[in-house]
């Protein structure tokens, strides 16, 4: 950075990257994590299925009158679920807010003060006097999911490969899956004196990321849908399936140990071991 890449050539030998300015640069491996428009993964071919959600993330941080304790929040409203999650120091907050598409640009019109009386009336006043602490961001929600994550000498990992709804807070987790396990292949193949750009290696990746990543996608906006339903009878479903999580132990840490990343086959790095 701030280098651009003019040109990206893959074959058997390598991988050849010209920049902007005029250097080449070479590797064995190419790894595309340039985020949800991907342009490695276009050039690539890595088709992949996507729609958009009726859904706008509003984006900021809170500053508020009493701690979070290290606690992370998500209130489900119909519009949308509201998200707070814990920062250094104790008393800011990320905000994270899914609006209505049609409501997103009269909430970011509203004055600061209009807008935090808004967020207050969403948590139930739980942390107390509110303050803006950085600008007021937005960013339209959508979902897509690559049919394969490899080819030659490439691999993608995080948003390149796979977006989805912040509903359950899962997109970092599985990003940072993708790097534990593309590294952990990686090494195991150096180790045995395999090319870093091996097939084989792509291939074993591609198998271990492929159903982790698909099934969070489908949980995450099944999750989506469930609770942009409108009616009683989705509503009373919402909540017995929540108290049914609530009150079945065994249900309750399964569904902690997914949301940690901790569930399935885990890399060493995730579990904080030397690969």
């Amino acid at each position: 950075m701030p280098a651009r890449a003019d040109e990206v050539r893959r074959d058997a030998s390598g991988v050849r990257v010209t920049l902007a300015d005029g250097r080449e640069i070479r590797a064995r491996l190419l790894i595309g994590a340039e985020g949800r428009n991907s342009p490695t993964r276009e050039a690539a071919g890595l088709n992949a299925a996507r729609w958009r959600y009726d859904h706008v993330a509003l984006v900021s941080v809170l500053e508020h009158e009493r701690p979070h304790e290290n606690v992370a929040h998500e209130i489900f409203y119909p519009a949308g679920p509201f998200a707070l999650l814990p920062m250094r120091p104790g008393n800011r907050s990320a905000l994270v807010w899914s609006v209505r598409r049609r409501d997103a640009e009269g909430m970011l019109g509203l004055s600061e003060r209009a807008f935090l009386a808004e967020a207050d009336k969403r948590m139930g006043g739980m942390f107390g006097a509110l303050r803006l602490a950085a600008p007021r961001s937005s960013y339209p929600l959508g979902f897509h999911h690559a049919a394969r994550v490899t080819a030659e000498r490439l691999a993608l990992v995080g948003d390149a490969a796979h977006g989805i709804h912040p509903i359950a807070g899962q997109g970092v987790n599985v990003g940072f899956r993708d790097v534990a396990a593309l590294v952990e292949v990686l090494v195991d193949g150096v180790r045995l004196g395999l090319d870093p750009g091996d097939a084989q290696l792509l291939a074993r990746y591609e198998r271990w990321r492929g159903f982790d990543t698909l099934a969070v996608a489908m949980a995450t906006d099944g999750l989506t849908r469930l609770f942009g339903l409108k009616g009683r009878l989705p509503a009373m479903a919402r909540r017995l399936g929540l108290s049914m999580v609530e009150r079945l132990p065994p249900l309750k840490q399964r569904f902690m140990d997914e949301a940690r990343g901790q569930s399935g086959a885990v890399p060493s790095l995730l579990r904080g071991q030397l690969v």
